[in-house]
């Protein structure tokens, strides 16, 4: 063997040896970091905090304003969970009966290892979760990917929904399929990278506009607050989630889209960009509007909460 295969060798033999040891460590301050999310933020499981049996799977959903005559349901996105929605739900609580919901697998549903998690199927069980809680008629305010769930709620249980706001909202595919991550990856991939409180934080703060988080309009606590609910999926959940991909199965259903739609939009939203919303927009027709928030990237809601707010507002009551 020449001297430099084997200097090449040695220098690949450490190079992995390093970055083993650097996975340790990350894993290690990962498990740190796990252990005080669960004593610190406990109460994020506990605000307005209900459950309710669905067929063979168990809802999460928070609730407020009962009593109120019209209900919102407020539907998360990808790895979101109802929690995102606490501070909309409180501003609207006094004018309407409000249920956030956990989709099955997400947030503090149940992650169960044999439910179909197709955002088709999501929304059938909506319907059911509705039908068990004795409610017929909602105003659906949903997030990313649940929107593409409520456009097969509105389009294949249309009684259900009497309007749409839709923030950043899926549902519209330049080609048919795709994928929120690859799904051939091993479980462990899942478990120790996807799960990973530092993956996870990264990719959590390139959802907004870079003057939101260098302005700290986003903050290390509103991750923490999200990661204390997505810790607690399994890597097989995960995985089942790119298996049962049905994205793009909405893009025909557009058309025949009756309810009236409202679409927000942040200028700066990097996952779902303006042109889908522009789309989206097209595709629903004469019933649908659009606004767009122009300093905000991919969750309005958080960032720019009062100017969110007067675009619902202002929907609500037209």
């Amino acid at each position: 063997m020449t001297r430099s295969k084997r200097r090449f060798r040695t220098w690949l033999k450490w190079l992995l040896v390093s970055l083993y040891g650097l996975m340790i460590i990350g894993l290690g301050l990962s498990g740190l970091a796990v252990q005080r999310i669960e004593r610190d933020y406990e109460y994020v499981a506990t605000k307005y905090a209900n459950t309710v049996q669905v067929d063979n799977v168990t809802y999460f959903y928070r609730e407020v304003g009962v009593g109120n005559s019209e209900t919102i349901l407020m539907v998360h996105g990808f790895l979101g969970s109802s929690y995102d929605y606490i501070h909309v739900m409180e501003a609207l609580q006094d004018r309407y009966h409000v249920i956030a919901v956990d989709l099955i697998g997400f947030g503090l549903s149940e992650k169960s290892l044999t439910f179909h998690y197709a955002k088709q199927n999501q929304a059938n069980y909506l319907k059911k979760f509705l039908d068990t809680l004795g409610i017929s008629e909602v105003i659906l305010m949903a997030h990313s990917m649940g929107g593409e769930v409520s456009f097969h709620l509105a389009h294949d249980h249309p009684t259900y929904v009497k309007e749409m706001i839709l923030i950043g909202s899926g549902g519209y595919y330049v080609s048919q399929g795709g994928g929120l991550m690859p799904s051939g990856f091993p479980l462990f991939f899942y478990d120790y990278v996807v799960q990973n409180y530092y993956v996870q934080r990264t990719f959590f703060f390139t959802a907004y506009a870079p003057n939101e988080v260098k302005h700290q309009l986003v903050t290390h606590e509103d991750f923490d607050e999200m990661y204390y609910v997505n810790r607690t999926i399994p890597a097989e959940v995960m995985r089942r989630f790119t298996l049962d991909n049905d994205s793009g199965s909405t893009n025909e259903k557009l058309a025949a889209i009756q309810q009236p739609v409202l679409l927000i939009w942040g200028l700066y939203d990097s996952f779902i960009p303006i042109s889908t919303g522009e789309r989206l927009l097209t595709a629903l027709g004469s019933q649908a509007s659009m606004v767009v928030m122009t300093e905000a990237g991919h969750l309005p809601f958080d960032t720019y909460f009062n100017e969110f707010m007067n675009h619902v507002e202002q929907f609500l009551q037209r």
